[in-house]
């Protein structure tokens, strides 16, 4: 899908969706769960994203596993690790954009935002958004706060943007322990006792993240199996684009297949530019 083709779609799918995305059952505190809306299938559902990259060590790990299983992810760049000068980088966000993942945003420092003066605040998100886009070459709209920090600052700055903050379900904190195995162990608990649409979070910057993915998946599968020998729904992997074709109108779906010449990267576009 060419640039240009992406920005008609980004324009477009930004008016028809002026109202925001399908809104999610609200919880007392925090952001609205599940993450992602309910269940499509009536049954377990898992759409994986990952925060904090890219790292030219880690990430074409992750990618190189996520590829094995055919699994598509959303990926939350910080802008600071977008823009670093190692040529590796570049070429790193090309492959995430080729292999049919999706981007989004993770500010610039991963700073909180509901802490820091607003002006920073202000800074560390537009400034993240730009260097990502500049480095990536497509325009963004996926967006996850740092720590999923909420309060009424962020909810404006990003109401401002036309944004929304992209939550999760499933949070592990590989990122804080570094041991797979109790990654492992709390990621398919949760996923056995599912019976609905799950975020996981995980973070393609750290080592535990490359040494549970694996697992996860071996376990996914093997958990599947079991399930159809005894005519239980399985888990369903989600992908970002699949989620963003499910959120559009009713009929907008047949009309950019039309606008579009029936592209076969239509998903992914869409994808692009659905929060």
């Amino acid at each position: 899908m060419g640039v240009r083709l992406r920005g008609l779609v980004t324009a477009i799918i930004g008016w028809a969706l002026v109202g925001g995305p399908i809104a999610p059952r609200a919880t007392a505190k925090g952001w609205p769960t599940p993450a992602a809306g309910e269940s499509a299938s009536g049954g377990p559902e898992l759409l994986f994203t990952f925060d904090d990259g890219p790292n030219p060590k880690t990430t074409p790990q992750v990618l190189d596993i996520l590829a094995q299983h055919h699994i598509h992810a959303v990926f939350f760049l910080v802008g600071e690790m977008a823009g670093n000068r190692s040529p590796k980088v570049p070429a790193l966000i090309r492959r995430i954009l080729r292999e049919g993942h999706v981007i989004g945003t993770h500010t610039m420092t991963h700073k909180d935002l509901c802490r820091v003066s607003e002006a920073a605040a202000i800074q560390d998100l537009d400034d993240g958004k730009a260097i990502i886009e500049q480095v990536a070459g497509v325009p963004t709209a996926w967006f996850r706060t740092p720590y999923g920090a909420r309060c009424e600052r962020v909810e404006r700055l990003l109401a401002a943007r036309h944004l929304d903050h992209f939550h999760w379900d499933l949070d592990p904190q590989e990122w804080k322990h570094g041991a797979p195995a109790h990654t492992v162990r709390y990621v398919t608990g949760e996923l056995a006792r599912s019976a609905g649409r799950e975020v996981l979070l995980m973070h393609d910057i750290k080592a535990a993240t490359v040494k549970a993915l694996p697992q996860i998946l071996d376990w996914i599968d093997a958990e599947n199996a079991r399930r159809q020998a005894s005519h239980k729904k399985p888990i369903r992997i989600l992908s970002a684009a699949e989620l963003a074709i499910e959120r559009l109108p009713p009929g907008m779906t047949a009309w950019f297949d039309a606008a579009t010449a029936g592209a076969r990267a239509l998903p992914d576009a869409l994808a692009s530019v659905l929060p």
